[in-house]
C-alpha cells in the first residue's frame, strides 16, 4: 500500500467488534488504508448514535464506507450526511429496511443467543462454507456480547427504515450478498440496487457470512469498484 492510497472504513454486524474483518482486510490493505470501527458495548446507542460515533471517527478525510448486516443504515446514513466526503458505499449482506417483521426481531431480542444450537447457528451464519477457526471465533464473540447490547441492536434494526435517505445517495454503491443468505434476504437489497443509479449488486456462493467465508473474491470487487468509481468521479 502506497502512502496515498485512499481509506476504506470498515463498520461491522451485530457483534460490533470488528474482529470479523481479520480475513477480507489483508486483502483489503493491498489498495487501501483499511480502518475497521469498533462500536462500544453501550445498551443505550441506537442508529443515530453509531452514526455520530462514525461520523467523528472519519472526521473531514474523504473516505469510502462498508457496512456489513447490522451497519448497512448506518454507511446509508453517514453517506447521505458527509455527501461528497464519501467516495463510495459497500453494503455487505445487510438491508436498507428491517429485514424482518418487527415483531420476530423483538422476540429474537429476548432470546439468548446461547441457548440456539452451535451447528443450527453455524449453519445460519456460514452455511457449507465454514472451518473450525472460523466457528471458533464466532462461538467466543457470541459469548462475550452482551446480552443488552445485542438485544438493543436488534430492537434498532427492528425499526428502521433507511429507503429514502439510500434513493438519494449520489455516490457509487456496491452491494454484495450471498445466495444463501438465510438471515437477510437478498431480494429486497436487489429491488433497490435496480431502482437505484450509479449501483450495482454482486451475488456470492455464500450464507451470510460471505465476508468472512468468500474474502479474497469480494476483496477484488471491492477493489474493482472503487477503482472504477474514482475513474467515474475524475472524468466528471
Amino acid at each position: 500500500m502506497v502512502n496515498d492510497a485512499p481509506e476504506i472504513v470498515l463498520l461491522p454486524g451485530l457483534d460490533g467488534t470488528g474482529d470479523l474483518f481479520d480475513r477480507v482486510a489483508p486483502h483489503l490493505a493491498r489498495e487501501f488504508k483499511v480502518n475497521v470501527v469498533r462500536y462500544p458495548q453501550d445498551p443505550t446507542l441506537g442508529y443515530a448514535g453509531y452514526v455520530e460515533l462514525v461520523r467523528h471517527e472519519i472526521g473531514s478525510r474523504p473516505v469510502y464506507v462498508l457496512g456489513e448486516s447490522f451497519s448497512g443504515p448506518v454507511a446509508v446514513l453517514v453517506a447521505s450526511q458527509l455527501r461528497d466526503q464519501v467516495r463510495g458505499i459497500v453494503l455487505a449482506a445487510t438491508f436498507i429496511k428491517n429485514p424482518w417483521p418487527q415483531w420476530l426481531m423483538r422476540r429474537a431480542a429476548r432470546v439468548d443467543p446461547r441457548s440456539t444450537p452451535r451447528n443450527i447457528r453455524d449453519a445460519m451464519l456460514m452455511g457449507p462454507f465454514s472451518d473450525k477457526e472460523l466457528r471458533d471465533k464466532v462461538e467466543d464473540i457470541v459469548r462475550a456480547l452482551s446480552r443488552p447490547v445485542r438485544a438493543a441492536r436488534l430492537r434498532a434494526a427492528a425499526e428502521v427504515d433507511v429507503r429514502r435517505d439510500f434513493m438519494r445517495l449520489e455516490c457509487p454503491v456496491l452491494a454484495l450478498h450471498g445466495r444463501s443468505d438465510w438471515l437477510v434476504r437478498k431480494a429486497p437489497m436487489q429491488k433497490a440496487i435496480g431502482e437505484k443509479g450509479r449501483a450495482r449488486m454482486i451475488v456470492f456462493p455464500a450464507a451470510h457470512m460471505l465476508l468472512q467465508t468468500r474474502p479474497a473474491e469480494t476483496a477484488t470487487e471491492i477493489i474493482e469498484f472503487t477503482r472504477s468509481s474514482a475513474e467515474e468521479n475524475y472524468e466528471a
